[in-house]
This record gives structure tokens, sequence and C-alpha cells, in this order.
């Protein structure tokens, strides 16, 4: 079968590799049908960030029919389309059971699709067949009414979103997101909090395009070409991927408020502990816990009608992905005829 490969900065190819076989009776075999290119994969892809080793096959945004099913497999029947998370889960450890599926453990540390050598080599998202090994914990039914297309990006930036912001919205909550690298993420960022009552979201950057598509979303635009927000919120996302605005995001966050990062910083970064300090800060990072986080996403998502793609998007087929698979600034989506 085929397997989209990044196999050194900027350079794509298709690899013929063996096609995965069930391992397991709680195994499924699956078809990718629909891929989300998140931000990261663009900053892999690009060479912005270097700290996974090639080759990685690529493609942790996952959408996919069914094929194949192990012996105990209760959930799932062939032919259907389900979100996959990013990461390898079994369902029953403690961790999964606490809701800590990104700490399973059943599998080694960062076990997940689309990540290389350094995620455990389970395979990306872009390739004919995929082996999902904990079918019943890990695969999530695609609800009538939603396309493929529809909940590309669930199983990661979707879900990263929500973690960052719903456990904490209040009465009269406010939000800022601090805008970068990471746009596409911050403009899902704002369709979720929208959705969720969040009376004011606002949106920092530089870049005019991107405010404009957060106006879009909904958002307040904050031109930080104009100096860091006056403001003080209790919810602070930072999806700026950068050292400097990571800090400036901290020292926005009010008293008793926090912060999520989403980006994994491969350096040391400074952060402007007096201020967190001062103000009880909650700083947070690490991945999502991802696979707690699809029903309800995709609950909002039918409630108010937005989906994978509601901000500007590409829809592109399968067979463009090794000229575009990761370039360009816009969300990318790869869908198979």
């Amino acid at each position: 079968m085929r397997q989209l490969t990044l196999i050194g900065e900027g350079a794509l190819e298709w690899r013929t590799v063996d096609r995965p076989r069930l391992a397991g009776p709680k195994g499924a075999i699956v078809r990718p049908i629909a891929v989300g290119v998140c931000d990261f994969d663009r900053a892999v892809v690009t060479g912005r960030y270097k700290a996974l080793p090639y080759p990685i096959a690529l493609g942790h945004e996952i959408v996919a029919e069914v094929t194949e099913i192990g012996d105990e497999v209760t959930s799932l029947s062939p032919g259907m389309q389900v979100v996959l998370p990013l990461h390898i889960s079994c369902g029953d450890c403690a961790p999964c059971a606490a809701g800590h599926t990104n700490s399973c453990a059943s599998r080694p540390p960062f076990s997940s699709f689309g990540m290389g050598p350094m995620g455990g080599d389970w395979g990306g998202g872009m390739s004919d067949f995929l082996y999902v090994p904990y079918a019943d914990a890990m695969a999530v039914p695609v609800p009538a009414g939603l396309s493929a297309a529809d909940c590309a990006a669930i199983g990661c930036n979707l879900v990263d979103l929500h973690r960052s912001i719903a456990p904490y919205v209040a009465n009269d909550a406010r939000l800022l997101i601090v805008g970068g690298d990471l746009h596409n993420m911050g403009l899902y960022g704002v369709l979720i909090a929208k959705a969720l009552g969040v009376t004011r979201v606002d949106f920092a950057d530089d870049v005019g395009v991107r405010m404009d598509a957060a106006a879009a979303a909904g958002a307040n635009p904050l031109d930080l070409g104009a100096g860091r927000p006056s403001d003080l919120y209790p919810i602070v996302v930072d999806c700026s991927a950068d050292p400097k605005r990571l800090a400036l995001a901290l020292t926005c966050v009010g008293h008793d408020g926090v912060c999520h990062n989403v980006w994994p910083h491969a350096t040391s970064v400074s952060l402007p502990m007096t201020a967190m300090f001062l103000r009880n800060v909650t700083f947070v990072t690490g991945q999502p816990h991802a696979r707690v986080h699809i029903e309800p996403v995709l609950d909002l998502m039918q409630a108010h009608g937005f989906g994978s793609t509601s901000i500007p998007c590409e829809i592109l087929p399968w067979e463009d992905a090794p000229r575009s698979f990761g370039f360009g600034e816009v969300k990318r989506i790869f869908v198979r005829s």
C-alpha cells in the first residue's frame, strides 16, 4: 500500500509499505478518507520544527472508513465512518479510566498517529490503510448529517482547543487567544468559544488576514503591532508558537485565571513568574487527552452548525498530497475520492 512520507525538510513522497494486519481481537483496520493538516504538520514539513526524526508517515487528524474488525470489537462494523484521536489509548487502564488517554499505560509515551519513530511508528492518516489497536476505545462514529471533511480536524485541533476552553467557561466568561503560527487552531478556538457561550473573544495577532478571519469567526481582533492587550482575562490560549508571545499571553491572565499553551516548544522558554505568582495563574502545557473530548466537540458542532471547514479552508484531492500537504497558510483537508 502507499503512505505519504516526509523524508526530509519539504520533501514528501508516496512510499510503498506493507499493508497492516489485524494484530489482536480488539483492533480494526481502517481506510482513511479525510485528513486535516494540523498547524504542527506545517511546521514539521517545512522544517520550522525539527525535533521529530525522519521518515515520518504523515497525518494525525483522521476520519476513516472501517474495513475489518477483530473478534472482540462490538461498537463498530465494516463500512462505518469514524473519527480517530491522534493518540493510541486502550480505554481500560487507570489513566484512560480517569480520562487521561494521552497517558495510557498500555503503550509507550507519545504513541501517536502521524509522528514517525518518536510516536511509535503507528503510521499516518495519509495512508491506504491504518491499524487501530483498540478500536472500541479509540474510534468514534461520525454522526448522521456530518461529512468526513466536517470532522477532519476533530482528532487534534478541535479537541485541543476544546480542552483549553470548555472546562473554564463560567458566567460572563472572557477569552484571549494569542495568534501566530498556529492561527488555524486559534480560529477553531474562536468557534468553540462562541458555541460555549463565551461573551467576549479577543484574538491578538499582527497579520491582517488572520485578524480578518478571526473577526469573521466572531472574535474581536486586537493588533499586537499597536501594543499588548490592556485587559486581563480569566482564560488565555497561546496559539503563537513563539516564546515571546507565550510570555505576553501569561502576562494577560487575570487573578486565578488559566493559560493553555498548545505548542511543544523544543527549547527552554522564559516565563513571567512574578506576574503569574501574584495573580495565582495556572499554566497548562502538554498534549490534550484527545479521545475524551471527541464526543463533546461533535455535540457542539451539531448544536451550533460549525465544523472543520468553518474557517478559511482548502479541500484538496488525495493525490495532491505530495505537493501540498503541510504547505500554505490556510487549513487544508485532503479527501479521498
